[in-house]
């Protein structure tokens, strides 16, 4: 296993450095990059537009207008990000079961869906992201150890379960 590490190539041991690393912080702190993450692009948007939108009206305190539109859109964008993942699991799946079902039926499990999305945000996304990291760490991990499909099955199983302890503690 050591002489593949140092027969790897320097940028697939660096890149799968990087993935192994990303992974972790996924697997760790999911849920806060996710929130982070939204408030950014929530912030940057607001910002853009307030700072567009006011620019004829305010001159050179656009800078002003553009932050004060970057926290609010950005707090506002981290507040409703729950009610956005209802909205968009609710569509998807009436999206998916009208087809399937009657409208009506449908309907119902989609608004079920979304006030289920809507109470379990933080437990969902604490699974989804302890998953997603320790998928992406085995990505890191496999550019330059070659590993069993049981011991990756392992590795998955574990850091999702460690993960999900990390971030739901005290919740």
């Amino acid at each position: 296993m050591l002489e593949n590490l140092l027969q790897a190539p320097l940028t697939s041991l660096l890149m799968g450095l990087i993935l192994a690393l990303l992974g972790l912080i996924l697997v760790f702190a999911g849920r806060g990059v996710i929130k982070f993450i939204a408030f950014l692009i929530g912030g940057i948007v607001g910002g853009l537009a307030a700072s567009t939108i006011m620019a004829p009206y305010l001159g050179d305190a656009t800078i002003l207008a553009g932050v004060i539109g970057f926290i609010l859109v950005g707090a506002l964008t981290q507040l409703l990000l729950p009610v956005g993942a209802g909205l968009v699991a609710a569509a998807l799946t009436y999206l998916f079961l009208k087809p399937l079902l009657n409208m009506i039926f449908a309907l119902i499990v989609a608004v079920i869906i979304f006030f289920s999305v809507l109470v379990l945000f933080n437990k969902t996304v604490a699974v989804g992201t302890a998953f997603l990291g320790s998928l992406i760490f085995l990505a890191g991990i496999k550019q330059f150890i070659p590993i069993d499909i049981y011991l990756s099955l392992l590795i998955v199983a574990v850091l999702t379960v460690i993960g999900c302890i990390v971030q739901l503690r005290g919740r």
